[in-house]
């Protein structure tokens, strides 16, 4: 029986695999990558799936009461995979959580009385 070793081609940014990415991107669409370096200067991934409304809602929801809740609702409910490290270090998960969260705010909107 041939014993076959994993293609290190098929490991990604965040030690995740081009079949999971693929696996995501065909379950929510669109994923989002982050990149951040961790006090070693090292670089560090995350992925993230757009939340729907519910989660939207359960982010405002916390947000009334404390804005760090909320972003832990968000990356709970949004984080895909990644270095396993931003998971552990709260200031890398706080900082890629914010940053994510910024990225998904409504976009602007034109309106105009005709």
């Amino acid at each position: 029986m041939e014993i076959t070793k994993p293609n290190t081609a098929d490991v990604l940014d965040g030690n995740i695999t081009q079949a999971q990415l693929n696996q995501w991107k065909y379950k929510y669409k669109k994923v989002i990558k982050l990149t951040i370096k961790d006090d070693d200067e090292t670089t560090l991934f995350a992925y993230f799936k757009i939340p729907d409304m519910s989660i939207r809602s359960a982010v405002l929801q916390a947000s009334k009461m404390d804005e760090f809740k909320a972003l832990e609702v968000l990356f709970k409910n949004c984080y895909l995979g990644g270095d396993g490290k931003i998971e552990q270090e709260d200031d890398l998960r706080l900082n890629i959580t914010t940053a994510f969260s910024d990225h998904i705010q409504p976009k602007p909107v034109k309106i105009e009385i005709i």
